[in-house]
């Protein structure tokens, strides 16, 4: 190893100040679109690991916070939509369908629990108050949501 190249973990530890430079370095060197996608992903995981699913199971389980994290995720996905292009925004769709579809029974089970917790036939799903696809179609009426559909 040539003396002359050093290793992260050999720096002398950097000032905040210099931390808040190189940040906003990087920041700025960084494409937001790229940035974008990647805050979609982290939005998704933080959705399942407050749902129950993460590593550490029913222990980070926050239905309030799954919804705040899904309800951003949907938002942001209309955003990149607008300015990524779809196809870019196509991977997401899933996850969030999927997440809403797990938040929804979460709600439910949950409701269940605290109305009747001896088990018994299933009591009709309640409105979990979180959008899903399919939903808004002015109606008031449920409707089965297709590809395609805004």
């Amino acid at each position: 190893m040539n003396e002359d190249e050093t290793h992260e973990h050999d720096r002398e530890p950097q000032t905040p100040e210099a931390l808040i430079q190189e940040m906003a370095r990087r920041l700025a060197e960084t494409p937001v679109r790229d940035l974008l996608l990647q805050t979609m992903a982290t939005f998704a995981d933080l959705a399942g690991v407050r749902l129950g699913y993460g590593p550490e199971g029913q222990a980070r389980r926050d239905l309030p916070q799954a919804r705040l994290a899904i309800e951003t995720l949907r938002a942001l996905i209309g955003v990149a939509e607008e300015q990524v292009g779809a196809a870019q925004v196509r991977p997401f769709r899933e996850p969030l369908a999927q997440l809403q579809m797990l938040y929804a029974q979460e709600v439910e089970a949950a409701q269940r629990a605290a109305a009747d917790p001896a088990p018994g036939p299933a009591a009709p799903a309640a409105d979990s108050g979180i959008w899903t696809p399919g939903t808004e179609d002015g109606s008031g009426e449920p409707r089965l949501w297709t590809p395609g559909d805004g």
